[in-house]
């Protein structure tokens, strides 16, 4: 008859370490048995949930649709006003809905517009972040010959773009306001906007 198992000095096991074994093992086996999900959720039930904290909301674009581009070509430096928080929206959700119909180029914003309407003392709405000019549309110069730009400043005086202008100036003598044509708009699409600006939005 064998006798009392005798334990080397410092192996002897912990009293009740079979049976902790025995459950670890058996709680490893239910939570990967197929209809374990009802398991582990009751084994969590009752602990707070964990959530990560949200991320802010990236800044909305700036970056240009692809069909309008900017030249420096008439003294001013369009495409870094277009970047800038202070350009009214308006003038922005214009120019993105004109994209969406024409290929404009932007020759003017603010930067090296003058601060006056030329041959007055009226100060520009270009000054005041909430006018803009288009020297071509549909890759040609804006001209009384251009089809295209000529409809464009029909669609814009109509608000068509989502946003009311008050000026509207171009080759074309329409007859009323929002449009004008002078000796000063030959060549180029003026559209301003009423104040106060809409500064904030890109």
């Amino acid at each position: 008859m064998r006798g009392p198992a005798t334990w080397p000095p410092g192996h002897r096991p912990a009293p009740g370490g079979g049976l902790a074994v025995l459950v670890v093992v058996t709680m490893l086996a239910a939570l990967a048995a197929p209809h374990a999900k009802a398991f582990r959720g009751r084994l969590a039930g009752g602990l707070p949930a964990i959530t990560a904290p949200k991320l802010p909301a990236p800044p909305p674009t700036t970056r240009a649709p692809e069909d309008l581009s900017f030249t420096n070509g008439a003294g001013c430096r369009p495409a870094g006003d277009w970047t800038s928080l202070r350009l009214d929206r308006r003038v922005r959700a214009l120019l993105v809905a004109a994209a969406g119909q024409y290929r404009v180029r932007v020759s003017c914003l603010r930067s090296g517009h003058s601060w006056f309407v030329k041959g007055t003392e009226r100060v520009s709405n270009h000054s005041l972040w909430r006018g803009v000019d288009l020297d071509q549309v549909d890759g040609h110069p804006v001209s009384r010959s251009n089809t295209a730009a000529r409809r464009l400043a029909l669609w814009i005086g109509r608000g068509q773009a989502g946003v009311q202008p008050s000026e509207v100036g171009s080759p074309w003598t329409f007859g009323v306001r929002p449009w004008f044509s002078d000796a000063g708009h030959q060549g180029h699409l003026h559209v301003g906007f009423p104040g106060p600006t809409q500064a904030g939005a890109r």
